[in-house]
């Protein structure tokens, strides 16, 4: 049986990390209301932005943009959102497998492999697959700055023929306990999957200033850059749920350990004192 004095260290070692998850598990609830919020605003935007789509299709239904019309694929590029960081359960697991199983049945002669997040470069580049490019440093505090190089990038590839589609993996966020896997297309776009947009009693004749053209060729790279911007929000706080699961759960088992811990210190100091009686009467004896 274990001495007090190694119960004892036991028991505080345990605590000092109850104290610990408990406060990331505080962090990450924190973080996750941040994320919810901003996911909320991005989706009333990108639901504007695809009512404004569907009213310019109305109008032309024969007119036809690049962003709008599917060719042969020669190239695809696949865009991976993965997490940043671990303490997380199996979430950067399930993210890098899914995304791994993805581009693997892909059918596309070449691939052009983008990936976001530190834990999915690392994993991408352990398994020797060859990256079209990484950004590690592409977090939820530096969107802002850098998302709209980056969704410039990948719009210009499209546009300049050198990839044919453009596929995106990140895990969706339904709420803090459901998150999905999930691989969409970003371009080309369809249309017939976007929500349907409520009909007004009258509809409104349409002027368009400059052409159809042109107002679509400046609203497609808005359009792919907060996609982007919601897809890694999404991703983030999905990961920041599964970090709280985890923290929670951490949290309860150093309890139970606690508990079980101290209930050995009794038996240990109540089996000391009877040993010590049992001395004690022996001598007097």
């Amino acid at each position: 049986m274990a001495s007090l004095r190694d119960i004892r260290q036991k028991i505080s070692g345990v605590s000092t990390t109850q104290q610990i998850t408990s406060a990331m598990k505080m962090m990450s609830t924190a973080r996750l209301g941040r994320a919810i919020e901003a996911i909320n605003l991005t989706h009333a935007y990108i639901t504007k932005f695809e009512h404004m789509v569907q009213d310019l299709k109305r109008e032309l239904p024969y007119f036809k943009h690049p962003c709008m019309v599917a060719r042969p694929v020669k190239c695809s590029c696949i865009v991976v959102i993965g997490g940043e960081r671990g303490l997380c359960g199996g979430f950067n697991h399930d993210i890098n497998r899914f995304a791994q199983s993805v581009i693997e049945e892909h059918t596309a002669p070449e691939k052009k492999i983008v990936v976001i997040g530190r834990k999915a470069i690392r994993y991408f580049e352990q398994r020797g697959f060859e990256l079209f490019a990484t950004f590690p440093d592409l977090t939820v505090k530096t969107l802002d700055n850098e998302l709209f190089a980056v969704s410039r990038q990948l719009f210009e590839l499209y546009n300049d023929e050198k990839v044919d589609e453009i596929h995106l993996v990140y895990t969706s966020f339904a709420s803090a306990v459901a998150r999905y896997l999930t691989s969409l297309r970003l371009l080309p776009i369809d249309i017939s999957t976007m929500p349907p947009k409520p009909q007004p009693k009258a509809a409104l004749p349409f002027d368009f200033y400059p052409s159809p053209l042109e107002i679509f060729s400046q609203l497609m790279p808005r359009y792919l850059r907060n996609l982007l911007y919601r897809s890694i929000v999404e991703s983030s706080a999905a990961e920041q749920s599964a970090r709280m699961a985890a923290m929670t759960s951490a949290t309860d088992r150093a309890e139970e350990i606690i508990d079980e811990l101290k209930l050995d210190l009794n038996r240990s100091r109540q089996a000391l004192i009877t040993r010590e009686i049992a001395e004690v009467i022996a001598g007097s004896q």
